[in-house]
């Protein structure tokens, strides 16, 4: 079973890869043009694109130990001295 480090690695990985494609698909569909070939096309890059979602996801999960170091960015710290 993942644990946190593990879970919190690979939804980064699907996320990055994810918005990888959708960028990929937003390009293509303006330069392919044709609706029939762009969907075509578009089950071609989701279906790789899936797919290295789930390879990198098997690859981490057997052969991964993974240690995951949260690093607080939104919160700013303030001290004020009299």
């Amino acid at each position: 079973m993942a644990d946190k480090s593990t879970d919190a690695l690979q939804g980064f990985v699907k996320d990055e890869i994810t918005h990888f494609f959708e960028k990929v698909l937003d390009f293509a569909e303006v330069a392919i043009g044709d609706k029939n070939v762009y969907k075509s096309f578009r089950a071609k890059v989701l279906r790789l694109g899936n797919n290295a979602i789930r390879t990198c996801g098997k690859e981490i999960e057997m052969n991964y130990t993974v240690k995951w170091d949260p690093q607080v960015k939104s919160e700013d710290i303030i001290e004020i001295k009299r």
